[in-house]
């Protein structure tokens, strides 16, 4: 899949951390303004490297000067914190969709939806059957853009320690893609 623009798509490097974990924090800024406290908007240098470099695949979009401005992760099997939440993330053949940022500076690009299908062509390539993600109950603009999507919400939990109860969201692969 062919980056747009003038923009590199390539899997994170342990090198990447350090820029990675900027780019989640600027990303996340304005949800944890509104007081959500997303893991991404204050997560250390090992998290991160812990949450990019596991089990799956992770990949940043990179400009010509080389900074990060995009970022997501696909995780297969789905972390053990989500499993003991919900049963959605024991059903087989689930990918879960992690950390999707854009900076700030270059939304409005289409580069979630380039993101989300890099996530979407990886699954299917491992012949999953559907992705999950969970996010906030009160994040209603990035809620809709996974409507747009085509997830749906599936069911609600509440992570240890945060602001907020989060919404688990499903995408089935095998439905046709709307037009």
């Amino acid at each position: 899949m062919d980056a747009p623009d003038d923009l590199v798509l390539r899997p994170v490097t342990p090198h990447d951390v350090p820029a990675l974990t900027r780019l989640l924090h600027e990303s996340y800024a304005d949800l944890a303004a509104r007081g959500l406290n997303f893991t991404g908007a204050s997560q250390d240098e090992v998290t991160t490297a812990n949450r990019s470099l596991g089990v799956g695949a992770s990949w940043v979009l990179v400009d010509p000067t080389g900074a990060l401005v995009g970022t997501v992760t696909a995780t297969s099997p789905p972390g053990r914190g989500i499993k003991a939440l919900t049963g959605l993330a024991l059903e087989p053949d689930r990918v879960w969709l992690n950390q999707l940022a854009v900076h700030p500076d270059v939304r409005g690009r289409g580069l979630a939806t380039f993101l989300w299908g890099v996530v979407r062509e990886w699954s299917r390539a491992r012949g999953m059957r559907s992705v999950g993600l969970d996010t906030a109950q009160p994040a209603g603009p990035l809620r809709e853009m996974y409507g747009r999507w085509g997830f749906v919400d599936a069911d609600v939990v509440q992570w240890p320690g945060k602001s907020y109860r989060s919404v688990v969201m499903v995408h089935d692969l095998r439905r046709p893609r709307v037009a």
